[in-house]
């Protein structure tokens, strides 16, 4: 239990929640002995699971050498060899080391506006984003965001327009996929020329991520989006936070299209939850403006690069390579999604099973033919998660105050019985939730 008059600020402050005592695989236990099944992998984090020996040692090994020096008066071997597996992994030319996804988009950010600057262009100081995107907890991400966290500091954000979103189950509206991805892209174009010389970037979720969970865009968008870049000129920038490293099983999600931005964010996969580390990583476009321009990057934090988190994130990513995870990812997200269509046809509270590998969620509705729920957005995903947990499964639900949805993300070493556990954990749940709304869970189609 917790400490009685404990001065922790939690996001629900008087929420009760459990204790967490210890963790392996892909289960953890709080300090009353229940287990749970990590079905989310925290917030699409663990992608090793929890308690990895080689990640472990990687860490006490670096930790008896050196764990913290500035950026500015010393490099490591640890962040110089993990920048150039990065680099070689995503084929991209540079790598910028932060603490946090949030950090890694508004380096993203910090680096276009440098970009332009070096390049003698200083009118180009704004940018796009989806309209149901999220990007980050602070000002400049948080304005990219199309998110219920802006309500209280809408006055502090910047007044970015949106791209409309890709998001093919709320929007698509009985269009086919091609008819979808045409109708986006007439209106990315028109927003593209209404931005005109004043467009620094558009950036983009490969897949949508925490707003209304796993929105996967319909095929042709994103390439469509990177030809209108290139065509004004402007950058593209891809935040892989949530996606990438092997989440879509893949080492970036834009590689199913065959996308290449000039700048990516990424972020939790590469701590994997050993260590808070992300990286802001740059084409060659980009860098070179830099190098020959100016030559000094004009930002920084002060714990970024520390040799103790970039040695665990270079374990994480050896692991990842060496057991040929991406490759588990996408063959256990096979059978993940497997079970989760199964669950749509006897479940009518699912209104959508959608994404892409390890990354999956399941829309909520209370009437699957309005696609609509008829409690306020969030109480219904709520719910789930609450049930879910007592039926020992984490999963995670859709923050962005538009829809309900949960996210199935389990980490890359999950095994096949264990899929099969998170699918009879959550087919027990829906059916507690569905009593409660008094839905009939029988025979849908």
């Amino acid at each position: 239990m917790p400490v009685q008059g404990s001065k922790l600020i939690r996001n629900v402050p008087r929420q009760h929640l459990p204790t967490i005592e210890r963790a392996e695989g892909v289960f953890l236990w709080d300090d009353e002995g229940n287990r749970y099944l990590d079905g989310s992998s925290g917030a699409v984090v663990s992608c090793l699971g929890h308690g990895d020996p080689a990640v472990l040692s990687a860490m006490a090994e670096q930790a008896a050498l050196v764990t913290f020096t500035h950026r500015g008066a010393f490099t490591s071997r640890a962040a110089e060899n993990l920048a150039d597996q990065l680099a070689t992994l995503t084929g991209m030319a540079g790598v910028w080391l932060v603490n946090s996804g949030t950090e890694a988009v508004e380096a993203a950010l910090q680096f276009a506006m440098q970009y332009w600057r070096e390049v003698g262009d200083h009118r180009r100081t704004r940018f796009l984003s989806h309209e149901h995107g999220y990007h980050g907890a602070t000002m400049g991400a948080l304005s990219l965001s199309g998110h219920a966290r802006r309500d209280n500091v809408e006055a502090l954000l910047h007044k970015f327009h949106t791209l409309p979103a890709p998001w093919p189950y709320r929007y698509a509206n009985g269009r086919t996929d091609a008819e979808f991805t045409a109708d986006l892209l007439v209106g990315a174009r028109q927003a593209i020329a209404e931005a005109g010389d004043e467009l620094a970037g558009i950036v983009v979720e490969a897949i949508g991520g925490a707003t209304g969970s796993v929105i996967v865009p319909p095929d042709g968008y994103l390439p469509g989006l990177e030809r209108l870049c290139r065509e004004a000129g402007v950058l593209l920038i891809g935040d892989e936070v949530l996606t990438g490293l092997g989440r879509t099983g893949t080492a970036l999600a834009v590689d199913h299209w065959g996308v290449r931005p000039d700048i990516v964010a990424l972020g939790k996969g590469l701590g994997a939850g050993y260590t808070p580390i992300a990286a802001t990583l740059l084409n060659a476009r980009v860098l070179d403006a830099l190098a020959k321009g100016s030559g000094t990057i004009r930002h920084g934090h002060t714990y970024a690069g520390n040799p103790l988190s970039a040695a665990v994130a270079k374990a994480v990513l050896t692991q990842l390579a060496e057991r040929d995870l991406f490759g588990a990812a996408r063959t256990a997200g096979i059978r993940l999604r497997a079970g989760l269509d199964e669950l749509a046809t006897r479940h009518p509270v699912i209104g959508e099973v959608r994404g892409v590998g390890l990354l999956h969620a399941v829309e909520l509705v209370t009437d699957r033919e309005a696609r609509s729920v008829d409690t306020a957005p969030g109480v219904l995903s709520a719910r789930l998660v609450r049930v879910s947990a007592a039926h020992g499964l984490l999963v995670y639900p859709s923050t962005g105050g538009f829809n309900d949805a949960v996210t199935i993300a389990p980490p890359f070493t999950i095994a096949d019985d264990e899929i099969d556990l998170v699918i009879a954990s959550l087919d027990a749940a829906l059916g507690d939730v569905e009593a409660e709304l008094g839905l009939q869970a029988a025979g849908v189609v």
